[in-house]
């Protein structure tokens, strides 16, 4: 990925970098709310010297390759520890808007969703679904990867950028709208369990186990990221695209099903998901100092 590495910083760190300082000013402002503010500024201090001390790395010839991949690739590693560290943050800065977004599920559908489709589980339904939604992690990666093993250079950065950006835009929907989730908030009106065999257990646990982070509902996170990759795939890699569909249809709909969001979170996240697909690009194409058609075409 020498094009970008040449010019400086590549875009898709830019975003990281100008997203963290973000959150440290953000973590100064509300830092009497905040019990672990200065573990917070540390942190993002030294993710954005990392950021700064991968580029030097993958600028020297030693090891060239190991360090130029692990440059391209770090984007993952930061929406990670980006994602983790809100656990420690959102919480304190506002009340959770759970009651507005079981309100606004209401008001639509008349009913709660999640205890609707109390009619559908099964436990060979509720693995296939525990499948779906744990898809989400591995879709992104597939795609890069597969553009990376290919040698597209300019898919790869473009795929890279976009998908970073929208992360950080959903990031910046937990920050604003914070909710645990229909899973814990309407518990008491559940009637039936969602059971499986070892697939949705270790689903399950493992997510609670894993995310630091458990105000991530508003928007669907799942949903925008998902759709924003079959947006991709559907750009650069066809196949990819054809084998994506069933499987990110399934993921939407295992959100509701696995109790995870309420239906108004995937109409937010379909929306914002939209919404980077048509400014990421125009974004990258301008940041990256040439046209957006000539990026997003070749």
């Amino acid at each position: 990925m020498n094009l970008e590495r040449a010019r400086g910083i590549a875009p898709f760190h830019w975003l990281t970098i100008f997203f963290l300082f973000g959150l440290i000013g953000l973590t100064l402002l509300s830092r009497d709310q905040i019990p672990l503010w200065r573990s917070l500024l540390s942190r993002y201090a030294l993710c954005i010297a990392l950021v700064l001390g991968l580029k030097l790395l993958s600028d020297r010839k030693i090891m060239r390759k190991a360090s130029a991949f692990l440059y391209d690739f770090s984007p993952i590693i930061f929406v990670i520890f980006i994602y983790q560290s809100l656990g420690d943050l959102i919480q304190y800065l506002r009340p959770d808007t759970d009651a507005w977004l079981i309100k606004i599920d209401f008001s639509i559908f008349g009913t709660h969703p999640t205890v609707w489709m109390e009619k559908w589980i099964v436990p060979w339904l509720t693995d296939i679904m525990s499948f779906a939604y744990v898809s989400y992690y591995f879709l992104p990666v597939i795609l890069i990867g597969t553009l990376y093993l290919k040698d597209r250079q300019v898919e790869f950065n473009a795929s890279m950028f976009v998908l970073t950006f929208g992360y950080y835009v959903s990031f910046i929907g937990y920050i604003l709208f914070p909710a645990i989730g229909p899973r814990y908030t309407l518990a008491h009106l559940y009637s039936i369990p969602l059971e499986g065999s070892f697939l949705t257990d270790l689903v399950r646990d493992g997510l609670n186990a894993l995310e630091h982070n458990k105000r991530d509902v508003m928007p669907s996170g799942h949903t925008q990221i998902a759709l924003i990759v079959l947006y991709l795939t559907y750009r650069y890699e066809r196949f990819l695209f054809y084998v994506f569909v069933p499987i990110i249809i399934g993921l939407i709909i295992s959100t509701v099903y696995l109790r995870y969001h309420y239906v108004i979170d995937l109409f937010a996240g379909a929306l914002i998901a939209v919404g980077c697909m048509i400014i990421g690009p125009r974004l990258y194409g301008w940041w990256n100092g040439f046209s957006t058609p000539h990026e997003m075409n070749a």
